[in-house]
């Protein structure tokens, strides 16, 4: 079984420093380590880096656009008329 390797101290320092930025920390290195939670949230961003670094994903756009009426005035497809039988010929 493969063992998780340990991040050096420094490596814990960057981790501290970018998470410090990011979510307004003020305390110290020592403080945040003595954190149960955010001790446990840098030792995650000092194993992976590059995911913890990254910038929080754009909003999505909408699935459906709204629906526009068609601008000609003349509808493509009657339906009323359709459901009733009535033809053009008539």
């Amino acid at each position: 079984m493969a063992h998780a390797i340990e991040p050096t101290d420094q490596m814990l320092r960057e981790a501290c420093a970018r998470m410090a930025e990011r979510f307004h920390w003020a305390d110290d290195f020592e403080a945040v380590m003595k954190d149960h939670v955010r001790s446990r949230m840098v030792r995650i961003a000092a194993r992976h880096p590059t995911a913890a670094g990254m910038a929080p994903a754009p909003p999505r756009a909408p699935a459906c656009r709204p629906f526009q009426p068609s601008t000609s005035g003349i509808p493509l497809f009657d339906r009323k008329r359709a459901a009733s039988g009535e033809r053009d010929d008539d």
